[in-house]
């Protein structure tokens, strides 16, 4: 009881957080209708209900790193581009001069979101379906 208890309030403290920074920290073209299960699996590593094992764990920190990587790289890149664009249009840019890289951050958005997706997919190879009961 106290374990589902705990979960919930962890849920419901990750999901505010999303929500919270959605607007300004999300590089995904698909912002809110994916699940984030590395966060869902961070605040339960330890649960004794999801019950992660030694192998489990080391495969799923090898996902954590590579998606946060590679997802913080593409943020930084699709933020800078966007100032640019910004800033450039409040200078009065003509649309048809911003277009490259209005297109470019539209690539990048789609390359973290098939980052995000292949982490979504890669964390439900490694947890059992009672374990993605818990954290899904």
């Amino acid at each position: 009881m106290k374990n589902n208890f705990l979960k919930l309030i962890s849920a419901g403290v990750l999901a505010f957080t999303l929500g919270a920074t959605a607007v300004d920290a999300k590089p995904f073209l698909i912002a809110d209708k994916l699940p984030h299960l590395t966060g869902m699996v961070k605040i339960l590593w330890d649960d004794e209900d999801l019950a992660l094992t030694a192998k489990q764990k080391e495969a799923l920190l090898v996902i954590k790193k590579s998606t946060m990587g590679g997802a913080k790289a593409l943020a930084k890149k699709i933020y800078a581009l966007e100032d640019e664009v910004v800033k450039a249009s409040q200078a009065g840019a003509k649309p048809e001069t911003l277009k490259a890289k209005v297109d470019e951050i539209a690539a990048l958005r789609a390359k973290a979101t098939m980052i995000h997706l292949d982490c979504i997919y890669n964390t439900r190879a490694i947890l059992t379906k009672d374990q993605l009961y818990i954290v899904e």
